[in-house]
């Protein structure tokens, strides 16, 4: 586990001391006084709890427990909330210690305090707790469950960006958006079971839990064609490089550098996803080149040379009927344009060719010069500048250039050696803290 920095530290150990201040505030003696309810609903929301969904290439969950700590908040206040979101949603690898101590408190913190400021906005508001009408209190009944979202998104976004040393916007992007959806799937059943238990009672609520795990099933479902999907990509490209040894891992390294220089040139969350998608593919047009050409050590004849240049429009084709790639045939179709006019395979010049086609070219020489290759030893670093910036203009978009130019001032290595450059901050961060952050991770849990 990577120390996190003083700012991610006191990030941390502030949220957890607020979390067990709103617990003492609201005090245990609620509890006491509301025994059945907070009973039920913590039994049901580590029900729910057990069946958390898996986001977005493993990077975190979320699970239907939001629904049932919504109802109780409505039905037993802002302490029987608070304590149900801080306890129900204890998983069996916190006490097994998976999870290091402070991130468990940590995540019982943040939920516990997301949900009591739920619930003492909607009883500040007016709302009535325990007696539910759905036509007088509709407007209210929305408080508790929108103040409970944003602020457990907001603190858990925060901490993985801190946790992780990742722009905010993308944290939010990979996976709370998902966890947006969730919220707003399940705040009309939450709604619904708080109504039903104040109308009929707690039996009537079960049998509303059912739904609630088949809608949890069908969003798992969802998740686990995303990932299959991205899955098929990556063994693509993964067939592509047992065929070509020289180039193993380029794909993957051309993705990642893309998607630095996206991220850098403030393009959208979309297009930062589709720049992974289509440069992780950008090459699997080299599928349709004979071995004989795609492992050849030397120069290329000019036949050999103008087989390989077909391998951009061959991957463009496999792709286009992809409908999620999208406009990512043609990044694929043009990567190998030239800024003046003199690539392939149409002859377009400046921003004729699609921004993203312009990115993957320099994210794709990057590699090429970072790597060794039967040809060539991988380039330093000031030969990889001073390449740049003889070619900006003529080879490479010069805005693109400047981007990447400015990225590399925090590369330390001379060489690539399986992605290390641009990687190895990122990975360690990335990697090492997720593997502990469920509560700093990306629980949102309730």
């Amino acid at each position: 586990m990577p120390k996190l920095t003083r700012v991610a530290s006191l990030y941390f150990n502030l949220v957890t001391l607020a979390g067990v201040v709103i617990l003492l505030y609201l005090g245990p003696g609620h509890l006491v006084r509301e025994w059945p309810g907070f009973l039920f609903f913590l039994v049901l929301t580590l029900i729910a709890e057990a069946f958390p969904v898996t986001l977005p290439q493993r990077d975190g969950t979320i699970s239907a427990s939001f629904a049932c700590i919504y109802a109780s908040i409505i039905i037993s206040g802002p302490a029987v909330g608070a304590w149900t979101a801080a306890l129900g949603t204890i998983r069996p690898k916190d006490l097994k210690r998976e999870t290091p101590l402070r991130f468990v408190l940590f995540n019982r913190a943040q939920l516990a305090l997301a949900a009591g400021l739920g619930g003492l906005v909607y009883v500040k508001l007016g709302g009535s707790v325990g007696e539910v009408q759905f036509l007088r209190d509709f407007p209210l009944l929305v408080v508790p469950g929108l103040v409970y979202s944003l602020a457990n998104t907001g603190l858990v976004t925060l901490a993985s960006s801190l946790g992780m040393r990742l722009p905010l916007r993308r944290v939010w992007y990979r996976n709370f958006r998902w966890g947006m959806v969730n919220y707003l799937a399940l705040a009309p059943l939450g709604m619904l079971i708080g109504i039903v238990y104040d109308a009929v009672g707690p039996l009537a609520v079960v049998l509303l839990f059912l739904p609630l795990m088949l809608a949890r099933y069908s969003f798992q479902r969802y998740m686990d064609m995303r990932e299959v999907y991205l899955n098929t990509i990556k063994s693509l490209a993964a067939a592509l490089d047992a065929r070509d040894a020289y180039t193993y891992g380029h794909s993957n390294r051309v993705a990642h550098y893309a998607v630095k220089i996206g991220e850098r040139m403030g393009l959208s969350e979309r297009d930062l996803d589709l720049l992974t998608f289509v440069g992780i593919l950008h090459d699997i047009g080299k599928i349709g080149i004979r071995d004989v050409v795609l492992n050849k050590p030397s120069k290329f004849t000019g036949a050999e040379y103008e087989e390989m240049k077909k391998h951009s429009e061959i991957g463009a084709n496999i792709i286009q009927g992809i409908k999620l790639l999208g406009e990512g045939s043609d990044w694929i179709r043009y990567h190998h344009e030239r800024y003046d006019g003199s690539g392939y395979p149409e002859g377009l010049k400046g921003e004729e060719i699609p921004l993203g086609a312009r990115i993957i070219a320099v994210a794709d020489a990057l590699d090429a010069m970072t790597s060794n290759r039967p040809y060539k030893n991988a380039y330093g670093l000031d030969q990889v500048r001073k390449d740049f910036i003889t070619h900006a203009g003529t080879q490479f978009d010069p805005h693109v250039v400047k981007v990447v130019l400015k990225i590399m001032e925090g590369m330390v290595l001379e060489v690539n050696e399986e992605y290390q450059c641009l990687v190895e901050a990122t990975r360690k961060a990335e990697g090492q803290v997720a593997a502990g952050l469920d509560a700093g991770e990306k629980d949102q849990g309730g």
